[in-house]
């Protein structure tokens, strides 16, 4: 250094390091420092300190100013580890809150360190003390964002596990109870309902809901009812003033949101949530309005996932009912048939339940069709098809069997009530009263054949057939009648009984 000055013609100021007065480098030192005797009481603190607490503070308060500046919840904390720092002697760091001369509490560093007298004695602390408000405010933001992170991923991994779920759902109904286990993990603090169209699009009806409280939200609602309907966007209402509510809420419902749910362009539904508060707490307005919008993007990635789940589902129920439904009377097909027969003998087989098959035929069809056209007896199978469906149970399966010929299996029935049940269809029919073309057409009639099994499962394959020899059988006494098949130890008439 002194070569470089001799180079630079600088005269090199000397200082007797005897003569510098380090109380004065301490007092206008960069940093907060402070000193304390072995007591505990504080004997020194540097300008920058007392401009942080205030000077003022600091004249009226004395040694005790610092701990009247510390936060209430920090003192204890404090205390404790100072108490400890001067039993032991040993160095210390300690983080707290101090408020500053503004009223503002800001993150304060201590770091304190034992000095020793010229005679080897304790005499207190020489510390020092850093405001680490803003790296604070960065760790802070910086867990939350972590914390933001695994939240979403773990929100995202549940809509998957519902995504997983709806794939294998056979029917709709199915469907309800998968989304609402779902939707009570996905939103813990909300309560919801999801609403779908009736098939005729003209009112949106809430098929399943969750959450701890009952919503307050009408069950049926018309669709111009909700704002999110009539958009075609998510409505939210997060504030009980200064906001539009739609008709379907009821006055005292606090934050909400209605998100639709769209697939392909078409509307299919919408998702109702009721904010219900539950344990959170928000510090600032900041953290609040953080919290609802990342809800509401929450709500939008679910409505999102329901909609392509909903629209596969119902495009699967399509494409099932096309290959199980006789199109032009919604009946069972033959094909349906046939697999259910073999799976209802099983289960009467297991169970020792009877199993009852009815066939039946609409006397002179083909007749009625050349006299009055195909429409007329495409109508008259349609009747025909819905006066089946009312006279019989809802466990029974119906089937159209091919042209005017009709199945009906009944499952776990005794004998007297499949016998029953043909007799007053038979009945039915020849009173059914059939207008096409604004015209009462002639009344027809039609015979049934019927076939039982109880215990016998030998020839249990050949129901059908036996029900079908009934039914030639009644049709050759003269039509519009009933006819039992039944195994005779005398086969004299051909194993039939009339009924």
């Amino acid at each position: 250094m002194a070569k470089k000055a001799e180079k630079d013609n600088i005269t090199p100021v000397e200082i007797d390091t005897e003569q510098i007065d380090f109380r004065t480098l301490a007092e206008d030192a960069p940093v907060m420092l402070w000193l304390t005797n072995s007591t505990g009481e504080n004997i020194f603190s540097n300008s920058i300190y007392k401009n942080f607490i205030g000077r003022e503070n600091v004249e009226q308060q004395g040694g005790t100013a610092w701990f009247n500046a510390l936060h209430p919840d920090d003192q204890q904390m404090c205390i404790d580890i100072f108490s400890d720092a001067f039993q032991t002697h040993k160095a210390f760091d300690m983080e707290y809150r101090l408020k500053r001369r503004d009223g503002e509490y800001r993150y304060i560093l201590d770091r304190g360190e034992p000095y020793i007298d010229r005679h080897g004695k304790f005499s207190g602390f020489i510390g020092s003390s850093t405001d680490i408000s803003d790296r604070k405010t960065s760790e802070d933001d910086l867990l939350k964002s972590h914390q933001e992170l695994m939240q979403y991923n773990h929100e995202m991994s549940l809509i998957n596990q519902l995504n997983s779920y709806l794939q294998v759902c056979r029917t709709l109904p199915e469907t309800y109870p998968v989304i609402s286990h779902y939707a009570d993990q996905i939103f813990p603090n909300w309560c919801g309902s999801l609403y779908l169209f009736d098939e005729s699009k003209t009112l949106v009806e809430a098929m399943t809901s969750w959450g701890n409280k009952p919503l307050k939200s009408s069950e049926v609602i018309a669709p111009d009812d909700c704002w999110a309907l009539r958009q075609g966007k998510e409505h939210i209402a997060l504030d009980m003033e200064n906001r539009l509510s739609c008709n379907h809420v009821h006055d005292e419902i606090g934050s909400y949101t209605c998100v639709p749910i769209i697939a392909q362009g078409e509307m299919l539904g919408m998702l109702h949530m009721e904010y219900c508060c539950g344990s959170i707490t928000f510090e600032t307005t900041e953290e609040k309005q953080r919290y609802f919008d990342s809800r509401q993007r929450l709500m939008k990635i679910a409505a999102d996932n329901l909609a392509l789940s909903l629209v596969s589902l119902n495009l699967r129920e399509a494409l099932k009912h096309q290959s199980i439904r006789d199109p032009l009377t919604s009946l069972f097909n033959r094909r349906y048939m046939e697999e259910c027969l073999q799976m209802e003998i099983s289960k009467s087989a297991r169970s020792g339940g009877g199993l009852g098959v009815i066939m039946s035929d609409i006397d002179h069809f083909k007749k009625f069709n050349d006299t009055y056209g195909h429409d007329a007896g495409d109508l008259v199978l349609v009747e025909f098809a819905k006066l089946l469906t009312k006279s019989f149970r809802e466990s029974d399966i119906i089937c159209r069997f091919g042209g005017e010929e009709f199945i009906i299996i009944m499952p776990a029935a005794s004998q007297e009530l499949v016998l029953e049940r043909a007799n007053k269809m038979c009945n039915k029919v020849r009173e059914f009263e059939i207008f096409y073309d604004n015209k009462l057409l002639p009344s027809v009639t039609s015979s049934f054949g019927v076939s039982y099994l109880s215990d016998d499962f030998e020839h249990a394959s050949q129901i059908v057939k036996l029900a079908d020899t009934a039914l030639y059988k009644a049709k050759n006494a003269g039509r519009d009648q009933v006819m039992l098949y039944e195994e005779l130890e005398n086969d004299d008439n051909e194993g039939l009984l009339r009924r």
